[in-house]
């Protein structure tokens, strides 16, 4: 590669590694071209990129970002998967795929500020959507306000059973 094009990947993968709040670290080493074919398929179907890049050239772009405390990592074949929009699509799609592509593995990554390991994208993937957990919450908060209504008028309820009851004891009397 030139050096004029290394220069002008490092700076687009800079920029793009500023703005990522997502990214996870593959190792991508003996899939064969349909299987990476159907992974960028999959992650794209998701909002997510997935680019090879050499690691001398991600070392360079990863200075300055978020993606430098994953330094360490960049050693043998990587890839890197990277999305702005919910993690949770494109750890399930990598957890759901490396069981048919067992040379598809995780090596590290990260949300927001926060380093992750495999295990933790694992976890990740097993969580409900975005849309799913907030559509829980929602729930969760209409439902609160009727329990609480629910609860005052039960007890506003039992004070006219008793008052009822002692008018009519009085009434007897």
């Amino acid at each position: 590669m030139e050096r004029q094009k290394k220069t002008q990947v490092v700076e687009e993968l800079g920029s793009k590694l500023k703005e990522l709040d997502c990214l996870f670290l593959a190792d991508y080493s003996g899939m064969n071209v349909a299987q990476v074919t159907k992974l960028r398929r999959e992650l794209r179907n998701v909002g997510t990129d997935f680019t090879v890049v050499k690691n001398t050239l991600l070392r360079i772009a990863s200075k300055g970002t978020k993606a430098e405390a994953l330094y360490d990592k960049f050693d043998g074949p990587n890839a890197i998967i990277c999305t702005n929009a919910d993690p949770i699509g494109p750890a399930k799609v990598i957890a759901g795929l490396a069981k048919e592509m067992p040379n598809l593995k995780l090596k590290a990554g990260y949300i927001g500020s926060r380093t992750i390991t495999v295990e933790e994208i694992q976890k990740l993937a097993t969580l409900p959507s975005r849309e799913v957990l907030l559509g829980k919450l929602v729930g969760i908060l209409k439902g609160q306000p009727s329990r609480l209504v629910y609860a005052l008028s039960g007890n506003l309820n039992k004070l006219m059973l008793v008052l009822n009851s002692i008018k009519a004891q009085k009434e007897q009397a």
